[in-house]
């Protein structure tokens, strides 16, 4: 992941905690918090990684 790619994902996961927040949910709020300090550590997380070429293929095939 970029440097530009993790600004944006640490954007999304503010403003995802911020929502959890403001709805009181707090274990989503939790787990978003705890995901912006993980990337800030170094941490990488398997669901923000590209997606392999095949299943980019299969996914255009399954909307078409």
């Amino acid at each position: 992941m970029n440097l530009l790619d993790l600004e944006v994902v640490n954007v999304l996961f503010f403003q995802q905690m911020i929502e959890a927040v403001e709805g009181q949910q707090w274990d989503e709020a939790a787990m978003a918090l705890y995901k912006l300090y993980a990337i800030e550590e170094g941490e990488r997380f398997n669901d923000l990684r590209d997606e392999p070429e095949e299943l980019n293929d299969s996914l255009e095939v399954a909307v078409a």
